[in-house]
């Protein structure tokens, strides 16, 4: 009698980084939370709208919607494969620009809104990716940005299991996720940055995305977990995906997983001076 060698979800949601995340981590997560940033933003129409760091362009192709036809929207990004997909599910309308927020190539005092969702947790130097953005807003120009956090029961479990089977490097990437929601830290921050009238607000975000397994496999094949996953046999990839499914049980309602996320939201404004 031979025994049957378990099997997973994981060859199911197999994609390119970004081709997953715009399929699965964008209707769930990326586009409920850049519509709360927008509601913060608030957009005007015919107003000049950069979007840093903006993956495949969620918030961009939002923002366009409210400036209008006399508006304009530009979304920049170090990953070049994010903004082919940004491009490929993007009206024509919108700019893509790859390259660093830390080193923006854009000209002083070209927009008058600055966006960022859910990146400025991940940059190398925060502070200096806040005075770019700060450099190419016109005299006035604000400024919204948003990061999730403290990291939420749901993805505690999936850490935790991550963790067990990848081993400690998969929860660096989980922690850094989470890594900016001290409303202290983000004044501070907009500050060093020489952002005026700064107000920051801790708030929260309900969100329902797949079941456990499901979004164990939307959320490793969306981020550089991808890479580690892949060396993983199927054996091992079926363990990890039990384990995420007992661990997220209690956070299964019908057919979706909820969670309530943390976030804040920082607002400034660059002033009137250079």
């Amino acid at each position: 009698m031979t025994t049957r060698r378990a099997t997973s979800l994981y060859e199911t949601y197999r994609a390119s980084g970004a081709e997953s995340y715009e399929r699965h981590f964008v209707p769930a997560i990326g586009e409920p939370v850049a519509r709360r940033l927008l509601e913060v933003a608030a957009p005007a129409p015919g107003e000049r709208v950069l979007d840093v760091a903006c993956g495949t362009g969620v918030a961009a192709r939002l923002a366009l919607d409210l400036v209008g036809p006399d508006g304009h929207v530009t979304g920049i990004d170090a990953n070049p494969g994010t903004l082919d997909v940004a491009r490929s599910v993007g009206p024509e309308r919108i700019d893509w620009v790859a390259a660093p927020a830390e080193a923006v190539p854009l000209p002083e005092g070209g927009f008058d809104l600055v966006l960022c969702s859910m990146g400025l947790q991940f940059f190398s130097d925060k502070v200096q990716a806040l005075r770019e953005a700060r450099r190419v807003l016109a005299p006035g120009g604000r400024i919204a940005w948003t990061t999730p956090g403290p990291t939420p029961p749901l993805f505690v479990a999936i850490d935790e299991a991550l963790t067990a089977h990848l081993g400690p490097g998969a929860s660096m990437f989980v922690h850094a996720v989470f890594s900016l929601a001290d409303p202290d830290e983000a004044r501070t921050l907009m500050a060093a940055a020489g952002f005026e009238g700064v107000a920051v607000q801790a708030t929260s975000i309900p969100l329902r995305v797949g079941p456990p397994a499901e979004f164990l496999w939307q959320y490793v094949q969306s981020t550089p977990l991808a890479a580690m996953a892949a060396e993983l046999d199927e054996q091992a990839r079926a363990d990890l995906e039990a384990e995420v499914a007992e661990r997220g049980a209690p956070y299964v309602d019908g057919d979706a997983t909820v969670m309530e996320p943390g976030l804040l939201i920082a607002t400034g404004h660059r002033g009137d001076h250079p």
